[in-house]
């Protein structure tokens, strides 16, 4: 084979290599929810709230108080300056991740390829299992 064939060959091993790569990469909860955290924020900051909530849950409870996937929408402010965020498991529910960003805690479960917001708050998540 001629050097030309081993560069093509070369190039379809890397780029499948990468693409196994990114598939698990995003497989992975930490990664999913930090996405959907991202997707929301992004969306925000656009404008484009309805793009954003499609991340919602039907319910979102903010600071204690419950309401609908379009009340939240409507009410929610991002914080005024983006920071680093860091994601955890839920100490109350396992099966949900935790978004943290200074003193907001947000908290995902996931349903089907999508995590979904269901509670936001400056207090540990008080999801039950």
């Amino acid at each position: 084979m001629k050097s030309g064939g081993w560069w093509v060959l070369g190039m379809l091993a890397l780029g499948s290599a990468a693409g196994m790569f990114a598939v698990t990469y995003w497989k992975r909860p930490d990664s999913s929810v930090r996405w959907s955290f991202t997707q929301i924020h992004t969306s925000l900051v656009r404008g484009r709230k309805e793009a954003a909530a499609r991340f919602y849950a039907p319910r979102v409870i903010w600071d204690g108080k419950e309401m609908s996937d379009a009340e939240f929408s409507a009410a929610y402010t991002q914080p005024p300056e983006a920071a680093p965020i860091e994601t955890q498991p839920c100490p109350s529910a396992p099966s949900h991740w935790i978004v943290t960003m200074k003193t907001n805690v947000f908290c995902f479960y996931e349903d089907g390829s999508i995590w979904r917001l269901h509670e936001v708050g400056t207090a540990a998540c008080r999801c039950k299992p």
